[in-house]
């Protein structure tokens, strides 16, 4: 409800100061942009929005809501302390579920530009340890996402950061982070280099040169609860499948010119997932019988892969060493 110009009535009290808001398509309240000071009381805490223009921060609206008036957004005026199922966390940006509980928590939420670098942000941010019960890591984070249970989610790393993870394959070093069942067990990690993984069919590298580091939530590298792989992606490897039709089909990474330059070529890797309870493997979405077909792999060479020594901190143009 507007009461006037400046002020909005929203089922978390009074918001004062508003510079602008933004409504769903029916008219329900979006988001609110304030210029003055304001506390939202959340399962988090006490929570004082956004309300002073920063050059470092990104555009975006102080509090958001979703159709039914229920918080979902609140980017905070400066780092503050917020509970979180796993104790207080430090956070610029804070998002819930549209029932209440804590759904992410960013720790920072600046904005990269000319005038301000991913350096910059990374010398405002802080080292932290967790212990996931099958693994303990320390690093810097990017965010943290959270079951409505409270149970942990996904943990995503910032850029640049590495995290040693047990997994029930052995150890696998990780860029972007981890990903959790809601019964704490490991669900997907993203492997920082190739690492050689023993699979139904065969020994296969899993790397996906295509991640994107957005966030841990899905990553190419995923495990049953119980600990078995239930899917990668490969770059590194052919596969030949002899069906049970006597058909000889061979599955090998995507070669694609590289998105940035015309005269590169780039590797896209083949997604493998698993189904254990039906005993079938899924490779490049074709569908086989694990015991009436048979599968042998072989090493794929990249054909012209080249780059220049600028390009070498930030793609996956080159064959990275396979780590075991």
């Amino acid at each position: 409800m507007v009461l006037d110009r400046r002020t909005i009535q929203t089922p978390y009290g009074i918001l004062g100061g508003v510079d602008s808001f933004t409504c769903h398509p029916k008219g329900e309240l979006l988001g609110v942009k304030l210029s003055e000071k304001n506390m939202i009381v959340t399962q988090a805490g006490e929570m004082i929005p956004a309300y002073t223009e920063h050059s470092r921060r990104k555009k975006k609206p102080s509090v958001e809501f979703d159709k039914q008036g229920m918080v979902i957004s609140v980017a905070l005026e400066k780092q503050q302390e917020v509970h979180t199922p796993i104790g207080e966390l430090p956070a610029e940006l804070i998002k819930f579920y549209s029932t209440g509980e804590l759904h992410r928590v960013f720790i920072l939420d600046g904005q990269l530009s000319g005038f301000w670098t991913e350096e910059d942000e990374k010398n405002l941010n802080i080292s932290l340890t967790f212990d996931l019960g099958f693994t303990e890591f320390q690093g810097m984070i990017n965010g943290i996402c959270f079951y409505k249970s409270g149970d942990i989610k996904s943990i995503t790393l910032f850029p640049g950061e590495m995290a040693k993870i047990l997994t029930p394959m052995g150890m696998v070093e990780t860029k972007v982070g981890v990903s959790l069942y809601e019964s704490g067990s490991l669900k997907s990690v993203e492997p920082a280099d190739p690492v050689l993984l023993p699979t139904p069919i065969g020994r296969l590298t899993a790397y996906d040169p295509d991640q994107n580091g957005i966030n841990a939530d899905s990553n190419s590298l995923s495990f049953t609860e119980s600990g078995e792989i239930k899917s990668l992606i490969t770059c590194d490897h052919s596969i030949y499948v002899q069906t049970d039709e006597e058909e000889m089909k061979k599955y090998s990474p995507h070669v694609k010119v590289h998105p940035l330059y015309d005269d590169l070529l780039a590797v896209s890797g083949i997604q493998i997932e698993f189904l254990m309870e039906t005993g079938e493997v899924i490779i490049d979405h074709d569908k086989y019988d694990l015991e009436l077909c048979g599968f042998t792999i072989e090493p794929f060479a990249r054909p012209g892969l080249h780059c220049s020594p600028s390009d070498c901190a930030n793609c996956s143009l080159c064959n990275k060493s396979m780590t075991e």
